[in-house]
């Protein structure tokens, strides 16, 4: 093709056709414009077709962490209402006296063991770590994501706060063995049977009037208190999370 308009250029200058040597010239300029606009105009919209589809699975990915996210709220809501019936039976069989020490302290160990809720949120800190967020080209959506990204971040730490108040609530006791640690399954199965004779005898659970009776009805209270509180801030968290999902749902993401 070169070869060509350069045979045409010769002959137009052999022929001393200089006026229209100059047109064609220009033509040829004007084409060659063309074309690198035309090139230009089919990279753009090759790469807008990239960035489309890009965006169109970041919504899809986003609304299944959303969903798995909802799921995750209901299994441990549903984990926190076992310790609220399971605190509640600690209350009342503390309080059949006579008891059995042993049995008390291996339920109140299940009812102290931290189901952490960890939601997925992949999705959305990959667009944002990779500084692809400007991908996301529906502006009341992107707003509402970055305003829920803040407001989950919010509650997690309210929840961590909540744990770490009742695991420091739970374990402030002055003396382990007084409080009966010993006696949990599985301490207990490690310890040998001379060596847990050894040990103090405190017979603090048919003791209404025992420090330690008191303060671990009072804090098992205060332990359902802050299992109620992390209802309601999963709570807060699924309510909040219904706008989001509608208007990602809203892209029908298949």
């Amino acid at each position: 093709m070169i070869k060509f308009f350069r045979k045409i250029r010769k002959n137009l200058l052999t022929e001393g056709k200089t006026g229209k040597y100059f047109k064609y010239a220009i033509g040829e300029i004007v084409l060659v414009v063309i074309g690198i606009l035309i090139a230009l105009q089919i990279n753009n919209w090759n790469e807008n077709r990239k960035n489309k589809i890009a965006e169109a699975d970041y919504y899809c990915r986003i609304l299944d962490d959303f969903e798995l996210n909802e799921k995750l709220i209901d299994d441990t809501t549903e984990l926190i209402n076992n310790k609220i019936k399971l605190c509640k039976e600690l209350i009342l069989d503390l309080n059949k006296i006579p008891n059995e020490r042993g049995e008390i302290l291996n339920k109140f160990v299940i009812a102290l063991r931290q189901d952490v809720f960890v939601p997925s949120n992949i999705a959305f800190e990959d667009i944002t770590s990779s500084g692809q967020l400007k991908l996301l080209t529906d502006l009341k959506l992107k707003n509402r994501l970055i305003q829920h990204s803040t407001f989950l971040n919010n509650i997690l730490n309210l929840l961590q706060e909540n744990r770490n108040e009742i695991l420091k609530r739970m374990s402030d006791y002055e003396l382990i063995v007084d409080f009966g640690y010993q006696d949990i399954n599985y301490l207990n199965q490690v310890l040998d049977k001379e060596l847990v004779n050894l040990l103090p005898k405190n017979d603090w659970t048919n003791e209404p009037d025992n420090p330690i009776f008191v303060k671990f009805q009072d804090n098992l209270v205060v332990f359902i208190a802050m299992l109620i509180r992390q209802k309601q801030h999963l709570s807060n968290l699924k309510k909040e999370m219904k706008e989001p999902i509608r208007l990602l749902k809203e892209k029908e993401c298949k």
